[in-house]
């Protein structure tokens, strides 16, 4: 085909720990015909913060090792 077509993407650039979290969370979301309880729901808010925060800690601790080169 010789038609150009503009097309809107999405592109996601993760950490290694966004990824676990964001494939744990599909498979929790979609891959499950349970209903996941509200008090399930409010721990996997906790956990992900929790993986967020350690995420940005790797990243702080990254950026001093990087600077005493």
């Amino acid at each position: 085909s010789e038609a150009a077509h503009n097309v809107h993407v999405e592109i996601q650039i993760r950490t290694i720990a966004m990824d676990f979290w964001a494939s744990l969370e599909h498979e929790l979301r979609y891959k499950t015909t349970t209903k996941v309880p509200e008090s399930v729901r409010r721990e996997l808010y906790r956990v992900a913060e929790t993986i967020a925060m350690t995420d940005r800690e790797m990243e702080e601790i990254a950026i001093e090792l990087q600077n005493m080169e």
